[in-house]
């Protein structure tokens, strides 16, 4: 049996073992957005973020300010395939906006109740900011439901790529989609709401700007 290094527990490892599964499996459902201009910071493509599939029939979600004013949005999944996406419904005031992809059978997010989440519970969120693809971050909920103002904020370091991401729990159940950052907080959409976004239940004009500082 293998001697664990100096101050580590088996229930550390445990621990990291479980958030390295996590992490996987939300990679598989986590997708890079993009439109095909040049010229965005850092010499990137302009608009350039993340999003979650929400739906295996090909339903992806991420953020109205991520595909605003894009000529042509394409989405890129874990394993490489890219799709041409069509942007089929936006409300800039949640920052929220729908991707229709010509694909099935995809690896869609189980999602979660945000109402359940407390503060100082664990959360994770995976994403591609500067560019590195999947790169997962971890902290604790600072507030949520009412007491979030109707958002899901985090104590956890996002930078621009995680915009559109994946907010989840220990169990990997996507609990919010992240939209910015607030004073070093991390703010994400419900996914109650967000999943009544894409059952239509919130009103939205296409390609709508969204007025909010992303992350």
């Amino acid at each position: 049996m293998a001697t664990l290094p100096s101050g580590v527990t088996a229930a550390t490892l445990q621990l990291t073992d479980a958030l390295a599964g996590v992490a996987e499996r939300l990679a598989q459902s986590t997708v890079q957005v993009r439109d095909t201009r040049r010229g965005g910071r850092g010499g990137g493509p302009a608009g350039a973020g993340s999003g979650v599939v929400w739906r295996a029939d090909g339903v992806v979600v991420t953020n109205a300010h991520v595909v605003r004013d894009a000529r042509r949005v394409v989405v890129e999944l874990t394993d490489g395939r890219t799709f041409d996406a069509e942007v089929t419904r936006v409300d800039p005031r949640r920052d929220l906006a729908a991707l229709r992809l010509d694909a099935l059978h995809l690896p869609a997010a189980r999602v979660g109740d945000p109402a359940s989440l407390r503060a100082g519970q664990l959360v994770v969120a995976v994403g591609h900011p500067w560019g590195v693809r999947n790169a997962l971050v971890a902290g604790v909920v600072h507030a949520a439901g009412h007491r979030g103002g109707h958002w899901v904020k985090a104590d956890l370091r996002l930078a621009p790529g995680n915009s559109g991401g994946p907010l989840a729990d220990a169990w990997g159940r996507v609990v919010g989609v992240n939209a910015m950052i607030v004073r070093g907080l991390a703010y994400a959409v419900p996914s109650d709401a967000v999943e009544r976004f894409v059952r239509g239940g919130a009103a939205g004009a296409r390609r709508s700007a969204a007025g909010s500082a992303a992350a």
